[in-house]
């Protein structure tokens, strides 16, 4: 009843279907639609910024390489360790005459890539690069042909790097901006939904609910308004139905209670069979009349907690049926239902299977969720077309059955409204060989292990 958070997809006609809640739902649309922005701003950023300030970046260090270098060589040699000084505070690059013992440079970077390949270019032959802990090193070959060469080493930074993080932490911050304001507005509109769907719920079994309130977007605030009225409506109807076939039942049991005095006087001034026959015929007018008055009532029993083995086996102790109980499972636990109730929907289906089939039976087996209650028979069945149809008002299926149906057709419609108002669910299979298997499921939700 209540809304999942969890979101799992279904394929439906070819589409894929997510269910859960619409807060969920609509938050997980839209976490997918701020993840493939980020994913394309990111894309767009690293092609269209990115990589073209680290293709400049690499062709600026290149050039400002090959000039210490050219410069180095063109100076006298008293002028060489200023410059060299000069060329370390003004650009950050080392220059040395003195091969030092280096390993090898192995980058993955592209902007390293991007600036050896500048300085192929720019000296026209292959380079070797070197690294130590905070430089790469290269070997520059002398201009002029002499055997002076120069190592020149520069830093092993990228350059632009806290332009870089800014612009994707901002692109970042602004996909959780618009996340965070997604679900605040879904939320908004979900929250009305929600109330009013579990108050559709409790007001499906019966349960009073109160007034929901009256908030939210126009259309939220005109939905709720109108499921008020409904229930308002609803309510009304439903009062007026049971007072209306309360007041008739009344009515009718009068002139019955009469005509039945009458009979019990001057029966013996009538036929035999013509007596029985009125007899008989009183006798269904007060089972249709009893059955018609509790279909109104439904019920307003309060559930409370009994111990479900002894409730149970005394229930069908008492109805008028050698019906034999078999039971699967623990014993020694209680359930919370409304004993009335599920008396009378048990009794209705135990003498149900008794009147229009042989050997009815009772399985109970209680499961980790819940306790499930077989009525079974051995007959000739209820054909799966006729297993929702039987549950309605005054409906008959004699010939599924067999025998003459002598009763008024609402034993099974009230089973049907009871199990509904009290979140029982009650089904109909096929009894293994033959017969039918009616089962009621009691949810464990309502069940708890008692401290014997």
């Amino acid at each position: 009843m209540g809304q999942g958070v969890h979101v799992s997809p279904r394929r439906l006609n070819g589409v894929i279907e997510f269910r859960g809640s619409l807060l969920t739902r609509t938050t997980a649309v839209f976490a997918l639609a701020a993840t493939a922005i980020v994913a394309s701003a990111l894309v767009s950023i690293n092609a269209l910024i990115v990589e073209p300030l680290m293709q400049r970046a690499a062709n600026n260090q290149a050039a400002i390489i090959e000039l210490a270098a050219n410069t180095y060589f063109e100076l006298p040699a008293d002028r060489r360790a200023e410059y060299e000084l000069l060329v370390l505070v003004n650009h950050e690059l080392l220059v040395s005459t003195i091969k030092q013992d280096m390993p090898q440079a192995t980058w993955d970077a592209s902007y390293f890539s991007l600036l050896r390949d500048a300085l192929v270019e720019s000296f026209g032959s292959e380079l070797t690069f070197y690294e130590d802990e905070d430089h790469y090193w290269v070997n520059l070959p002398n201009p002029t042909g002499g055997p002076l060469e120069l190592q020149i080493g520069f830093s092993s930074e990228f350059p632009y790097l806290t332009q870089q993080i800014v612009g994707f932490a901002v692109v970042i911050v602004a996909a959780i901006i618009v996340m965070l304001a997604s679900y605040i507005a879904v939320r908004r509109i979900a929250r009305p939904l929600q109330r009013a769907s579990s108050a559709t719920e409790r007001f499906r079994n019966n349960t009073a609910i109160e007034p929901i309130p009256v908030e939210g977007p126009r259309e939220i605030r005109t939905l709720t308004a109108n499921l008020n009225q409904m229930y308002d409506e609803i309510t009304a109807l439903l009062e007026n139905r049971t007072a209306l076939l309360a007041g008739i039942s009344h009515d009718i049991r009068t002139p019955l209670t009469r005509m039945r005095l009458a009979l019990e006087i001057h029966g013996d001034e009538l036929d035999q069979s013509v007596a029985d026959q009125f007899a008989n015929d009183l006798s269904q007018m007060d089972e249709l009349v009893e059955n018609a008055l509790e279909y109104a009532r439904g019920t307003q029993e309060k559930p409370e907690r009994v111990p479900f083995h002894s409730f149970f086996t005394s229930l069908v102790d008492g109805i008028e049926s050698d019906t034999p109980i078999e039971w699967q499972g623990e014993t020694q636990f209680e359930v919370e239902l409304a004993p009335s109730a599920f008396s009378r929907v048990i009794t209705n289906l135990v003498m149900n299977a008794a009147e229009y089939a042989v050997d009815a039976s009772l399985f109970v087996e209680v499961q980790e969720d819940c306790v499930v209650v077989h009525v079974r028979d051995r007959g000739t069945g209820i054909p799966p077309q006729e297993r929702t149809k039987v549950f309605r008002p005054f409906y008959r299926m004699d010939s599924a059955r067999g025998g003459e149906n002598r009763h008024s057709g609402l034993g099974l419609a009230i089973v049907k409204q009871l199990c509904d108002n009290f979140g029982w669910s009650v089904t109909i299979g096929e009894n293994e060989g033959s017969g039918a298997d009616v089962s009621v499921t009691v949810p464990r939700s309502c069940v708890a292990t008692s401290g014997a």
